[in-house]
Parts: structure tokens; C-alpha cells; sequence
């Protein structure tokens, strides 16, 4: 007999191939996750250090917070994409730290 097709063991031998590929993969993605985050919430500080010196530039004098910002009109978010919130200090942009209440450490 001549048939064509594959065998269950060949079959077998290519899921696991396949499984082992994905093992090494897969955590790759959530960490480029996580580094894209912090690059594009560095990009957003960056962002709004020059909207803050255009605002000086259009005002003459420097935004109190990054609400003045946003209701100006310089900037279309007042957080990160990341959801990391943005203030103004020393006329910089800078990323609030989270804070965490009692509630989260509980959980």
C-alpha cells in the first residue's frame, strides 16, 4: 500500500516543535510591551517639556500644570499612554510615581 500523508508520530514531533517555538516567543511580547510603554511615555515627557516652552514662548510666562496644557490646547492628553500621569516642576515635565494605597497592599 502507498498512502500519502503524515504519520501520528510526525505529526507529534511537529506540535511540540512548534510549542517550543511559542514557549520562547511568547514572553518576548510582554516584555517589548513593557519597554514600549516606558519609551513612549519618555516620548510624552519630552513632548511636553516643548509645549511647556512654547507656552512660554506664546505667554511669556510658564504653565503651573499640565491642565493649563491641555486647556490651552498644547497637548491632547495630560497622562502617558501608558496611563502614568505627567506634572510640571521646576518648569520640566517629569512622571509621577503611582502611589499605592492600603487597599492595594491588602489584595
Amino acid at each position: 500500500m502507498n498512502k500519502k500523508g503524515f504519520t501520528l508520530a510526525e505529526m507529534m514531533i511537529v506540535v511540540i516543535m512548534i510549542s517550543g517555538l511559542m514557549l520562547l516567543i511568547i514572553p518576548k511580547l510582554g516584555e517589548t510591551k513593557t519597554s514600549l510603554d516606558h519609551k513612549s511615555c519618555d516620548a510624552f515627557v519630552n513632548l511636553v517639556d516643548s509645549q511647556i516652552q512654547a507656552f512660554y514662548l506664546d505667554k511669556s510666562i510658564y504653565p503651573m500644570n499640565v491642565t493649563v496644557l491641555f486647556d490651552a490646547g498644547y497637548i491632547k492628553s495630560k497622562t502617558c499612554p501608558d496611563g502614568t500621569e505627567v506634572s510640571i516642576e521646576n518648569k520640566k515635565a517629569v512622571k509621577v510615581a503611582p502611589t499605592v494605597t492600603s487597599d492595594e497592599t491588602t489584595n
